[in-house]
């Protein structure tokens, strides 16, 4: 399987992250472009997982396993960050900001990763 299809995924996931949380810092809400989000970051992750599972084992460069799981746990922190608002606003925009450095970081770790296939 080719890289491309997951780093395409990954790059519209964080570009509408991106967009999704300048709108949240102006205090505007577009519920479709949270869902688009979500949609694209399940997307991605399913095919950085399919990436791993077809993979050679025993290359060079960090394993596999630690972008998926940094985006995994990002995905989960992203998630729960809109439930946990409802009750402490502080402790979801502190959710959301570890979700946004945990994403892009475990996005950066794919490339290197990917690097070495």
């Amino acid at each position: 399987m080719t890289i491309a299809p997951a780093i395409l995924l990954l790059v519209l996931t964080l570009a509408a992250g991106v967009a999704a949380g300048l709108l949240f810092l102006q205090r505007a809400r577009r519920p479709w472009l949270v869902t688009a989000h979500l949609v694209l970051a399940l997307g991605a992750t399913a095919t950085v997982a399919l990436l791993l599972a077809t993979s050679p084992r025993g290359e060079g460069g960090p394993p596999g396993l630690v972008p998926l799981v940094m985006l995994t746990v990002s995905l989960a922190a992203g998630w729960s960050a809109g439930r946990i608002a409802r009750r402490r606003r502080p402790g979801a925009t502190l959710l959301l900001a570890g979700h946004a450095v945990l994403g892009v970081a475990g996005f950066l770790v794919f490339l290197a990763w990917a690097r070495n296939l």
